[in-house]
């Protein structure tokens, strides 16, 4: 298996969550999101047509009819391009009188049919129910998920996952920023679906990443991350481009709901597999190599670069060190020294004494013992 250097260039990626950040924080808080009216309130028309229409058409009879701001959506096409049949109108001040008369309006010019025109009114108390809910919903998820990423792995790895989450919300809800796109109640289903989804991606990195760590005793950290990416990228890709094919269907041919719930989450999909492997991997990468144990590897793969290869391996303790130096230098002294001439080795003679009998009789000078 070919191994990709990703962390080599994780300075480069992590750049890449500060341009995020600042673009999300620009669009979001400067350009500002354009909520629906199940977050503000207010009136909702749907009004389906027998002849089609163009949305100018229908935005100029909503402002005529006296509708202050009113965004038009089409809902499916007819014969050309611009022209529409089904029309989805929403204002955050239309009355029941207006809806009366916009829909008179449209009917002298292009026909209404009754049976698919609706008119609905939301107050201010359900948006901000709504508006509360949506909050503490993706609060609790984003709290469990720092809960199960700490227990199930550690805390450092469940930051990385967060601010990746982070990553991937920012850019979603800044490009509807940039694009005025409606924020509606299936935008906060699309963004809890982006949570789980890019959770699960970032957990399949990190089970990888823990499993190689029992494998790779002398590599740095940044090594074992890039083996783990490569060894999960095919899949990663895989499952996304078989989860883009029925969301891109969605976007290109669903009704209103669901186009916006499939927009926002093919957003999240696509930013979700890249901030697995590019946000909140280099974010662990860079807190793990601070531990001294993978610390003392990073710095043994540098001296090893700047050596040729060659690396000396760093005892634990400073007596091992100088017994493993002495014990070397005692080993080569002969072969160093080639002119001196070994001292023969002395046999070590036991002081012990044998057990069993000795007999005390007297030993001549011959050296042999008399005969009894």
């Amino acid at each position: 298996m070919r191994v990709y250097h990703f962390m080599r260039y994780k300075w480069w990626f992590l750049g890449t969550i500060s341009a995020v950040t600042v673009f999300a924080f620009v669009a979001v808080f400067v350009v500002g999101l354009n909520f629906g009216i199940d977050f503000k309130g207010g009136g909702r028309m749907q009004v389906g047509l027998n002849r089609p229409a163009s949305v100018d058409v229908v935005r100029s009879a909503a402002v005529k009819a006296g509708v202050k701001d009113p965004v038009v959506q089409s809902l499916g096409s007819s014969s050309g391009s611009s022209q529409f049949k089904s029309f989805l109108i929403t204002a955050h001040s239309m009355s029941q009188a207006q809806a009366d008369q916009l829909k008179q309006s449209l009917g002298q010019t292009s026909g209404v049919d009754a049976k698919t025109t609706s008119f609905s009114l939301v107050g201010g108390s359900f948006s901000r129910q709504t508006t509360d809910r949506a909050l503490i919903a993706i609060a609790i998820a984003i709290v469990a998920i720092i809960g199960y990423l700490s227990l199930r792995f550690e805390f450092k790895f469940a930051i990385p996952a967060i601010v990746a989450l982070i990553h991937d919300v920012g850019l979603t809800l800044g490009i509807y920023a940039v694009t005025n796109r409606v924020v509606t109640t299936a935008t906060v289903a699309a963004i809890l679906t982006i949570l789980g989804y890019s959770v699960h991606d970032t957990i399949i990195v990190f089970d990888r990443i823990r499993e190689n760590t029992h494998f790779m005793k002398r590599e740095t950290y940044s090594d074992m991350v890039d083996r783990s990416i490569s060894q999960t990228m095919i899949r990663s890709i895989n499952t996304t481009i078989c989860l883009l094919l029925p969301l891109l269907a969605i976007l290109f041919f669903g009704g209103l709901t669901l186009k916006d719930f499939a927009f926002a989450l093919t957003i999240g999909t696509l930013t979700g597999t890249y901030s697995s492997f590019f946000v909140a991997s280099p974010l662990v990468v860079l807190w793990k190599e601070r531990e001294p144990r993978y610390h003392k590897r990073v710095v043994a793969a540098a001296a090893a670069a700047a050596g040729g290869g060659q690396v000396e391996v760093a005892m634990s303790t400073a007596p091992a060190k100088a017994a493993a130096v002495s014990g070397s230098r005692a080993q080569s002294a002969p072969e160093e020294d080639s002119g001196a001439t070994p001292r023969p080795a002395k046999p070590r003679v036991s002081q012990k004494p044998k057990k069993g009998k000795t007999s005390k009789r007297p030993v001549s000078k011959t050296g042999k013992r008399p005969s009894r």
